[in-house]
């Protein structure tokens, strides 16, 4: 059960999670992790990303088990040539976790990107990697590829492949293929419309475990003035 928790919310990060956004944005979305035992659960979170920082909100209510608590805090800042940084910290159950990321332009279409996740608990501390690369074309359009190492549960592998098409008003509709270590396989569809935000994800894994989901996933967000 811990395993597959543990395999889930690594996809789940992989297939979902981007960087901070450049443009000021607040949001809220619910999520629906439907397990194929009775671990389902409701996900709620809101955030708020003005520019140099971000806040947000997250609380797992499972239908059987402990609820967790998710507060995450981060603060951003770009170079002259728009290269970022940033750090962030982020409670969990049992533990306290911490990003140091960038991403640097390498030239007018592409960037790369690194993360240190350091996750310190009681009795260790472990630390999960990533490398990456986006290339862009017109103005949010890309497509990208990450390689993340996870050292728990004996050391885990997932190497997203992401793809976004995207129009000037920043509407766009977002594929994902996340093949992982052991025989494993996720993928995801999200899109953006206007302030509406849908998506739907699978997870499945096979010689470790038993259990698949599907995760569906809605919310809201809305641009925050620009500081001048």
């Amino acid at each position: 059960m811990k395993r597959a928790i543990l395999i889930t919310t690594l996809l789940a990060a992989a297939l979902a999670a981007a960087p901070a956004p450049a443009a000021p944005v607040a949001g809220a979305q619910f999520r629906y992790w439907d397990f194929s035992d009775d671990q389902s659960m409701r996900d709620v979170l809101a955030y708020v990303a003005p520019g140099p920082f971000h806040v947000q909100l997250e609380y797992w209510d499972f239908e059987t088990g402990e609820d967790q608590f998710r507060p995450e805090v981060g603060l951003h800042w770009r170079d002259r040539r728009r290269s970022s940084y940033g750090v962030a910290w982020r409670h969990e159950r049992y533990a306290e976790r911490f990003f140091l990321e960038t991403g640097q332009v390498l030239d007018e279409h592409w960037v790369a990107r690194a993360t240190v996740s350091p996750i310190v608990m009681d009795d260790e501390t472990l630390v999960v990697g990533e490398i990456g690369a986006d290339v862009y074309w017109h103005s949010y359009s890309f497509a990208g590829i990450t390689v993340i190492r996870d050292p728990r549960e004996g050391g885990l592998w997932v190497v997203p492949l992401r793809a976004r098409i995207a129009n000037e008003s920043n509407d766009w509709i977002q594929l994902t293929v996340a093949p992982a270590s052991r025989r494993t396989i996720g993928w995801a569809a999200d899109a953006k419309l206007r302030f509406v935000r849908l998506g739907v994800e699978r997870n499945s894994r096979f010689d470790f475990t038993t259990r698949d989901n599907v995760i569906y996933t809605a919310g809201l967000e809305f641009p925050l003035p620009a500081k001048e």
